[in-house]
């Protein structure tokens, strides 16, 4: 596939109407900081290395897509599908993800510094070696959910169901679990 440029990138999705479907397009290393994607379907895309910096993502798919080492800090991923995405090293410090779905998701290594996550589903989804400081769980479930390593210093987990065994965690001092 031909590399995309960002203003093509623009241009495409505001000529495909109001949620164009972009399942399986290559927008690896793409600056997309402040784009709004809200309710696009990104199932099995490329989006490694991607800056979402900002983003509007709401309510977004992105069903097993490659999202490794992509920016999503500060973005907004309310109700955003992640089932089975690979995120691994990705940043989402600072996102919203109330009401997201990440069953199955890699998060190995990736870093949720300050993010808010309510109402989550996070069944399944490998964790290791993540950093969870300063973020919010309220209303959550970890069912199988792996943390090996994972940092969860001051972090709030209020009515999760399966949470996070805090002793496998690598540092949970100060974090603030209130089963449900």
């Amino acid at each position: 596939m031909a590399e995309i440029t960002r203003k093509e990138f623009l241009l495409a999705l505001i000529s495909g109407g109001e949620h164009p479907r972009l399942a399986g397009i290559d927008l690896s290393g793409l600056d997309l900081e402040q784009v709004d994607l809200h309710g696009v379907d990104l199932t099995g895309a490329d989006l490694s290395g991607c800056g979402l910096h900002r983003a509007n993502l709401r309510g977004a798919n992105f069903a097993r897509a490659n999202l490794t080492e992509a920016d999503l800090s500060q973005a907004d991923l309310v109700k955003a599908r992640f089932p089975s995405a690979i995120l691994y090293k990705a940043r989402l410090d600072g996102a919203n993800l109330d009401g997201a779905d990440l069953q199955h998701a890699l998060l190995k290594g990736a870093t949720a510094v300050k993010a808010r996550l309510h109402e989550a589903d996070l069944r399944h989804c490998h964790a290791d070696d993540a950093d969870f400081r300063d973020a919010e769980f309220k209303g959550c479930n970890f069912t199988g959910a792996t943390w090996v390593g994972a940092d969860f210093r001051r972090a709030i987990l209020v009515h999760v169901i399966g949470g996070p065994a805090l002793e496998a965690t690598r540092d949970y001092d100060g974090a603030s679990p209130h089963a449900g």
